[in-house]
């Protein structure tokens, strides 16, 4: 005989004799008889709709026992209706006089009085309700108007011949 057949007789009877002496000795110190071991199934109440009766073996659940629950399979949910619109707070929402200085380079560049700089701005003329959106970050203060836009973003809203135009402002 080759040393693999005695290695792998030698395993097998190793395997033999505990799992001989192991199992007893299990059974004997787990307590349990067989009259023990059997579990009495519990009739649980059928939901609504199922005539059926189902059986279930008493466990000991750490959160409690369970009670029979039934829940509703329809769920209402409301149509999309629209596109979501953001609203602006209304407390930052000013009105006051709007025009335009030629020395802004920046087309999107204005100064909003009160408006935090880096802030968006838009400017809506209360005479024909045209609006325009600009970036407050000019830091220049201005005696005559509120808001003071790039000539070209103030053509958007007034004509330049009307300057200054009251408008509504908010960030």
């Amino acid at each position: 005989m080759n040393d693999r057949s005695v290695a792998q007789r030698r395993r097998i009877a190793i395997a033999l004799a505990i799992t001989v002496v192991a199992v007893p000795i299990g059974w004997l110190f787990s307590g349990s008889s067989d009259e023990s071991a059997e579990v009495a199934p519990t009739n649980v109440a059928p939901l609504a709709g199922d005539e059926s009766t189902t059986s279930v073996a008493p466990t000991e659940d750490p959160l409690g026992t369970p009670q029979a629950a039934q829940f509703d399979r329809h769920v209402t949910i409301a149509p999309i209706v629209g596109g979501v619109i953001a609203v602006p707070d209304a407390s930052a929402s000013l009105e006051g006089y709007a025009s335009f200085d030629y020395d802004i380079e920046a087309n999107d560049l204005c100064y909003a009085r009160n408006a935090t700089p880096g802030m968006f701005v838009t400017v809506t003329n209360l005479d024909n309700n045209r609006s325009t959106t600009c970036i407050n970050t000019l830091v220049f203060d201005s005696p005559f108007a509120d808001v003071i836009m790039h000539p070209d973003r103030f053509a958007a809203i007034a004509d330049p011949t009307d300057a200054p135009v009251i408008v509504e402002y908010h960030w």
